[in-house]
């Protein structure tokens, strides 16, 4: 079963053209990188999932950063599940993937080395109106062209099971080093930019040391509305290097600074 899109239109161009063209200008690349070399180890990117004309510079300006390195033959990306429908955590688990400028094929061999019928399922049930993987890919593909994907939504997001989910893809990136593991997540929400900022500064400052139950600590202590922490730490507790990017709001954008959203990206190696 193919999976066809569900925000197109919304969180993003509708048309391919100017979709294409939206992205391009967000990554600010006049071409992308396919047709170059595959990186020669893992990368991994934390990038905000919201409607592009608030968010797409901040995740643009990571991947212009990740193109210097190549292109992934695989790309796995975690995100949050805001809608409540599937299980603890869900891999879509064959076809295609659709966007206006794109599609991808899922990657059934990554999704059968990930599942274990335990804690992380095959279901698509999850993914069917979730918008933080789909937003995703319009920008992935306009970067990097072809790949291969396994989209991963997590309902459950404890670190206990973040950590689990990291040690069935670190095995991935073992086989298969040209992988690029993205994790989906806005900071905080609905609060003054200023407030948001803070707070978001407060679980950045964790997401840089990888004191991983710290963050989730801090993401309590100061009532962070963060979406995703789950994908997050899964994708920190990957990698031993960590830049931050870019931290804003949505206020840059919409000139709203009293119902602000946090948005960060960062690469990671």
């Amino acid at each position: 079963m193919d999976r066809k899109p569900v925000v197109s239109g919304k969180f993003y161009p509708g048309t391919p053209v100017q979709l294409q063209r939206n992205c391009e200008a967000l990554i600010g690349i006049e071409e992308q990188a396919q047709g170059k070399r595959y990186f020669e180890r893992p990368y991994g990117a934390i990038l905000p999932h919201a409607g592009y004309i608030y968010s797409g510079k901040t995740a643009g300006m990571a991947l212009k950063e990740l193109v210097r390195y190549g292109c992934p033959r695989y790309v796995i990306i975690l995100g949050p599940n805001h809608t409540g429908y599937g299980k603890s955590v869900s891999v879509w688990p064959e076809g295609y993937w659709h966007v206006p400028n794109g599609s991808v094929k899922v990657s059934e061999e990554i999704v059968e080395m990930i599942v274990d019928d335990q804690i992380i399922f095959k279901d698509m049930d999850a993914h069917l109106f979730e918008h933080s993987i789909e937003v995703q890919l319009p920008l992935l593909i306009a970067a990097f062209g072809e790949f291969e994907l396994v989209p991963i939504c997590m309902l459950d997001q404890r670190l206990s099971t973040a950590l689990k989910v990291a040690e069935k893809i670190k095995k991935v990136l073992e086989k298969y080093p040209e992988t690029l593991v993205v994790a989906s997540s806005d900071f905080n929400h609905y609060d003054p930019h200023e407030v948001t900022l803070d707070k978001d500064e407060k679980v950045i400052k964790y997401v840089l040391s990888g004191e991983l139950e710290e963050m989730y600590k801090a993401i309590s202590q100061y009532d962070v509305s963060m979406c995703g922490p789950g994908p997050v730490a899964v994708v920190r507790s990957l990698f031993e290097n960590v830049k931050l990017i870019y931290h804003t709001t949505s206020a840059e954008f919409s000139q709203d600074y009293l119902y602000t959203v946090g948005y960060a990206s960062f690469v990671l190696s």
